[in-house]
């Protein structure tokens, strides 16, 4: 009887899907990111095409904004420092500033979408 009762409740656990018990309440996990490689447990074969073909998609709008992002990083660097070289030492423009502050929130934007 303590068998059959243990193997129901196997049988439970591996048909909920992915789950994880944690002090003793049952937490399904979490999805699993864009990037992985890991596919959705019961899937068929054209879900599983569709599903590829559309990370794939995520993948590469990623990977064309985080190099439209460093190229706009570049461009905004490099206007600040010929606008820092041509000033004198003792002044900071308004303008200068601002650029400096627009260069910060974009290196804070693509180091957020590299760690994901």
């Amino acid at each position: 009887m303590k068998c059959l009762a243990k193997t129901i409740v196997g049988v439970a656990l591996v048909t909920a899907g992915p789950i994880s018990v944690s002090s003793g309440q049952i937490v399904p996990q979490q999805s699993l990111p864009p990037w992985s490689n890991q596919m959705p447990a019961g899937m068929s074969q054209p879900d599983i095409v569709r599903h590829m073909e559309q990370q794939r998609m995520r993948i590469n709008e990623r990977q064309k904004r985080l190099e439209a992002d460093t190229e706009k990083l570049v461009a905004l660097t490099t206007a600040l420092k010929a606008q820092v070289d041509e000033s004198n030492k003792d002044i900071l423009s308004v303008d200068m500033i601002k650029k400096a502050e627009e260069i910060e929130k974009l290196a804070r934007s693509v180091k957020e979408r590299i760690k994901g």
